[in-house]
């Protein structure tokens, strides 16, 4: 909040005027009580206390003041009956005097707490001379008129009683503040008790009449007191009521200072007064520097126990006596901790000590010890101590001497605990024997970059030790390994600071060879990865040896590929898995035709490289997962795992990878300087589970291979001429599927959907297929072939298009512009990544309206994935397209998801609704189903509904909506619409009739 700069300027010009007015009304009160009984007249007095009022007033708030202390001045001496000019003319000296004084504190950098000695000496020394100006201006201003016979003595009556005023008004206004009336209040009894000696004493001094001796000196006692426990503003009180007290008494004639000569008592009125204010001033100073040593210094002892408490080590004092007994004077906190003594407890000896010190090294400390001693020079040792729980720890102590009267020597010691350091020095000492191992190690940053290596690393890289710091560790590295396999070698130090394998690098003279090594990252205190140690051994013999075996035992030399050997291993292994495994397995046996004759007319060199060649297009033809292995001569072999569980997809997609093959083998080859035409027979045998042996599967593969070469070579048989057949009509159903596709031999039929009262709620859209040859082919024939070949896509979007474009035809009448249409979508439909914008765009193509549109999925397309489907179906929920779940209940549906499913509807499957009025457990699953959905806020419906009785069922269990024979079959577009027409002539039939409409 910003501060209003009048509102600032206003309170200052407030508080200034109060000062003003608080000085004019001080020095003007004052003034009149001290002329009220001048001791010279016509207005000298004896103590002059509106000089203080006016030097404090300068002091504490500044020159600003001036104006307010020469108008009160002015006032005081009209009132005595001078001139204005007279009365002008002094109370400029009166003005003048204090401000000088001001003027001279402030070059001094006077303190007005006189907390110092020097705050009072320049006090009293501008007292002194500040005041001889006011005396000086009024004596002559008096003489001049003719208002005095004597200026010297009315200059000297005049300056000592302004120079009293101050020493007794301005120390009492400059300390006293609220803080110094807190601590007088905080001190009640003390202070009850000093007021009352105070009025005893004075009354004896100057009122008793019993007194016959001078008491002044009890009087410098009290005010002593005053001074040394009342701090300055109670003892510069003190002083002004005693001072005045004396000059009353006097005035009254009472007391040491009443005689006849009035000169004289006036003289040690003032110099009683002196003495009591400048001692007492001083004995305070004293005072309060006295406190401030103390308490400096005890801040200091304070710091100093501070920082020996936070230092890593104990200080103490040791002292070895002239008759060779020690003891510790003085010692920090850390001694308890340390060594499990107190300071107390060896304050005088230090025997308990010395006998938990090991002898052994007792022994060299008071050798080093006595040495120091001789030269009086630096006494360093380091010695075990035995802890009371049996621990040894390792201590070392730094000391200084310092001799002392009577002989003794007092040693200023630091001593540290340093077992973590021995511990460190001997792991050192392993380390670097380790480090110098017959393996080769090397030290990087956390950067990978070289720190530091040993003499094998050298020896088995050829690298110096100063060739490599600070290079990158991968330059060492070849391109053996990719990114990944390094990617997966980080994940594994970030994630377990370790990791052990095989990697390739390179010596300095380029050479490459394998390392069996092992990384490890050293984390800081932050967890942060800071060096990296790698040790490695050089593998090139073993690993050669090692491959070497393995090529003869298990490859062809020729091609490099698995030999038969290795292939009947494969081959058993994958019989031995398929007992766990129900999906097909194939083998195809490929013969190259008319290899005899290449290598008869060209030689055995272009056979070679034409079996070379032919094995790498092999390679090229299959996954990684399967196997091409060579028998001998121009026999190959190629093992496909992992094909379809169903029997006919895995024969089209063992006869997909015979084709590719043959194609690719047909291909024409350079060798050498001519070009080759060749090509192979292949014979195929499919097996699934374990009851074939690998002689039997090899018998079979062979058979096909001879019967496609006796059907005229460069062809693909299968062992069994049943799945010749198959293969067949499934290729020539995928390729009319194909052209039912281009050429639009699709229908959409529609089964009408209603409720209980028989009304037409809406329709589901069933694809049909009608062949200009074969007439009606069944969408059970036809739709996993599609799924399979993924034409089960555009045939999809196909479906939706004529859908949504059927629906703009109902809209636009009354009798149907009310009516769903429910489509199926395929799971591999669904999953397209662009399938949420393809059904928005045909949405807004033909401008329907999307809430009468409503996608059946199956349980399986929605818990396949079912965070990714879920995002999918909120996506069209928001354009108004409704859900439901066909076929529920055959599938594994799981409630959890369920609930998250933006579900409008379920549909139950009508292999359960055919048997409600007579299997009791399709009539319980039924019940559950429906009592599911209502309970989940989803419409319920039911297909497959053929008779009365089931549709009865269904409403007694409150499911009011149906789709089946009983109502219609599946109908073409032009057969629906008349459907509709024909309903609406007929009346509606209530729920609780037996009848269908």
């Amino acid at each position: 909040m910003l501060e209003n700069p009048n509102s600032r300027s206003k309170y200052h010009l407030g508080r200034l005027s109060w000062r003003l007015l608080l000085v004019l009304l001080g020095y003007v009160l004052t003034g009149y009580l001290a002329l009220a009984h001048p001791y010279v007249k016509p207005n000298v007095s004896l103590i002059w206390l509106p000089s203080g009022i006016a030097l404090a007033a300068l002091v504490r708030w500044g020159p600003k003041m001036a104006p307010a202390i020469y108008l009160a001045a002015l006032l005081v001496n009209l009132s005595s009956g001078l001139t204005i000019f007279a009365a002008a003319s002094i109370a400029i000296g009166n003005t003048l005097a204090p401000y000088f004084c001001y003027l001279f504190l402030k070059n001094k950098r006077f303190s007005s707490e006189f907390a110092r000695r020097q705050d009072v000496i320049w006090f009293c020394l501008a007292a002194v001379m500040g005041m001889s100006i006011s005396a000086s201006g009024g004596a002559l201003v008096l003489w001049l008129m003719g208002l005095i016979a004597h200026p010297d003595l009315v200059w000297l009556s005049w300056w000592a009683g302004d120079t009293v005023g101050v020493l007794l008004a301005g120390p009492l206004l400059l300390s006293v503040s609220y803080s110094s009336i807190r601590k007088l209040a905080a001190r009640r009894a003390e202070m009850l008790t000093f007021i009352l000696i105070f009025v005893v004493v004075h009354w004896l001094i100057f009122f008793s009449a019993q007194n016959t001796m001078h008491l002044s000196f009890v009087a410098m006692a009290v005010m002593i007191w005053a001074a040394l426990r009342f701090a300055i503003t109670w003892a510069s009180f003190t002083v002004l009521t005693s001072i005045y007290i004396a000059g009353w008494a006097s005035y009254q004639g009472q007391g040491p200072f009443s005689s006849a000569d009035m000169q004289a008592n006036l003289f040690l009125l003032w110099l009683y007064a002196s003495t009591m204010t400048v001692s007492s001033l001083l004995i305070a100073a004293l005072q309060a520097e006295r406190l401030a040593a103390t308490s400096e210094l005890q801040d200091s002892f304070e710091r100093i126990n501070k920082v020996a408490s936070r230092l890593p080590g104990l200080i103490l004092q040791y002292r070895v006596h002239a008759d060779q007994s020690s003891s510790i004077p003085y010692a920090s906190s850390a001694i308890t901790a340390m060594l499990e003594f107190t300071q107390e407890e060896l304050k005088d000896s230090t025997k308990a000590l010395f006998a938990r010190i090991n002898p052994e090294d007792r022994e060299k400390g008071e050798q080093t010890l006595a040495l120091a001693t001789q030269e009086l020079s630096i006494w360093q040792s380091e010695f075990r101590y035995q802890r009371r729980d049996s621990s040894v720890r390792w201590l070392y102590i730094d000391g200084l001497p310092e001799q002392e009267a009577k002989g003794s020597i007092l040693w200023h010691c630091f001593l540290t605990d340093i077992t973590e350091r021995k511990q460190a020095e001997q792991d050192l000492r392993i380390a670097a024997t380790t480090f110098e191992s017959q393996e080769g190690i090397f030290v990087a940053d956390g950067n990978w970059k070289v720190l530091r290596v040993n003499q094998a690393f050298s020896r088995i890289t050829g690298f110096a030790a100063d060739e490599l710091l600070a290079i990158p560790v991968q330059r060492l590295h070849t391109t053996h390994q990719d990114q990944s396999f390094f990617d997966a070698i980080d994940a594994s130090l970030r994630s377990q600071q370790f990791w052990q394998g095989e990697l390739w690098s390179k010596r300095k003279n380029g050479e490459t060879y394998p390392q069996m090594i092992t990384l490890t990252a050293i984390t800081d205190s932050k967890g942060e990865v800071s060096n990296y140690i790698g040790s490695f051994t050089d593998i090139s013999l073993h690993k050669g040896y090692e491959e070497e075996i393995r090529n003869l035992a298990f490859y062809d030399p020729l091609t490099q590929l698995p030999n038969r050997r290795l292939l009947m291993d494969r081959l058993q292994h994958l019989i031995s898995v398929s007992q766990r495994n129900v999906s097909h397995s194939a083998l195809l046996f490929l013969d190259l035709d008319n290899f005899k004759t290449l290598n008869d007319t060209r030689g055995h060199d272009a056979g070679d490289l034409l079996l070379i060649e032919a094995a790498s297009r092999l390679q090229s033809c299959v996954r990684d997962s399967d196997t091409v292995a060579r028998l001998g001569g121009d026999e190959f072999v190629v093992v496909l795992e992992e094909l379809s569980e169903i029997r006919d997809e895995a024969i089209a997609q063992a006869d997909k990878v015979g084709e590719k093959i043959r194609e690719m083998l047909s291909q024409s080859y350079q060798i050498m300087d001519f070009e080759h035409h060749g090509s192979a027979s292949i014979g195929i045998c499919l097996f699934q589970g374990a009851d074939n042996t690998v002689k039997d599967l090899f018998k079979r593969a062979d058979t096909a291979m001879y019967e496609a070469k006796t059907s005229g070579r460069n062809a693909v048989r299968f062992f069994d001429p049943a799945m010749q057949a198959v293969l067949v009509v499934r290729m020539m159903l995928e390729s009319n599927l194909r052209i039912a596709l281009a050429l639009n031999q699709f229908q959409l039929y529609y089964q009408v959907q209603v409720n209980a009262d028989g009304q037409l709620i809406g329709a589901e859209a069933l694809l049909r297929w009608i062949h200009p040859d074969r007439g009606f082919i069944s969408p059970a024939e036809f739709i996993p072939l599609a799924e399979e070949t993924g034409l089960i896509v555009p045939i999809g979007l196909w479906v939706m298009d004529t859908a949504c474009a059927q629906l703009k035809l109902w809209e636009a009448q009354a009798d149907t512009r009310h009516l769903s249409l429910a489509v199926n979508v395929s799971a591999k439909q669904f999953k397209q990544a662009d399938f949420v914008d393809t059904i928005s765009h045909i949405v807004h193509k033909h401008q329907i309206d999307a809430s009468r549109l409503k996608i059946e999925l199956t349980e399986s397309t929605i818990l396949d994935n079912v965070d990714a489907t879920t995002e999918k179906m909120h996506q069209l929920k928001k354009l108004g397209i409704a859900f439901s779940m066909d076929d529920f209940g055959t599938g594994y549906s799981s409630l959890a998801y369920l609930q998250r499913l933006p579900l409008n509807q379920l549909k139950i499957d009508q292999s359960f609704v055919r048997d409600i009025n007579l299997d009791e457990n399709d009539a319980t699953i039924v019940r559950a189903i429906i009592a599911l959905g209502i309970n989940l806020g989803l419409n319920v419906i039911a297909e497959g509904v053929e008779t009365a009785a089931q549709r009865s069922f269904l409403i007694e269990n409150h499911c009011y909506s149906f789709q089946g024979y009983l109502f219609s079959k599946p109908i073409p577009a032009e057969a629906f619409q008349a459907l509709i027409a024909m309903h609406k002539t007929l009346p509606i039939v209530s729920a609780s009739q037996d009848l269908v409409t």
